[in-house]
């Protein structure tokens, strides 16, 4: 595999058992359809537009499914940031405000960037002494860790509503 990690470059059996490198190409993809958006909103192609906002917040969603909630309290800040993203895209979709998108953007910019220097150097046996050193949960567990991803609890939510409002539709129909 070449050194800069993109999309085009990677093949499946790179990637299947390394979700450090999932999140690294949903990064690059997340910041490439980030750009496209950002293109084609002062173009007035919104329905492009819209497309690729939504692909940004459907690769936000994933990455939130990945988050390793006995990582403690970093995992629950990346929650809430990946929170923070779906939300000022959702909401850059409706307004059509670019520079909602270019903070996002920016902000994806320095995960990644973070991401991959991680990658690098744990890859390169290279991390902080203070990295190495973080406490770790001896039961790999916080007390009070939600059960379940709540991305996918929202998934779940979601679905009931969609099944009530099925059954509601059918009862209406008799």
């Amino acid at each position: 595999m070449e050194s800069t990690l993109t999309p085009q470059n990677v093949e499946l059996s790179d990637i299947h058992d390394k979700p450090e490198l999932i999140t690294s190409l949903l990064y690059k993809k997340l910041l490439q359809k980030l750009d496209a958006a950002i293109m084609l909103l002062p173009q007035r192609r919104y329905l492009e537009a819209n497309r690729a906002m939504q692909y940004c917040n459907d690769i936000v969603t994933r990455l939130g499914f990945g988050i390793k909630y006995e990582a403690g309290v970093m995992a629950d800040q990346l929650e809430l940031l990946y929170r923070y993203l779906f939300d000022q895209i959702h909401e850059a979709n409706m307004k059509k405000d670019i520079q909602m998108l270019k903070e996002v953007r920016r902000i994806v910019r320095e995960l990644d960037s973070v991401w991959t220097l991680a990658m690098n150097q744990a890859q390169a046996g290279t991390l902080n002494e203070e990295d190495k050193n973080m406490p770790v949960s001896t039961t790999g567990i916080r007390p009070g860790a939600p059960r379940f991803n709540p991305y996918q609890q929202r998934e779940m939510e979601q679905e009931v509503y969609q099944y009530e409002q099925e059954k509601q539709e059918i009862h209406l129909k008799k």
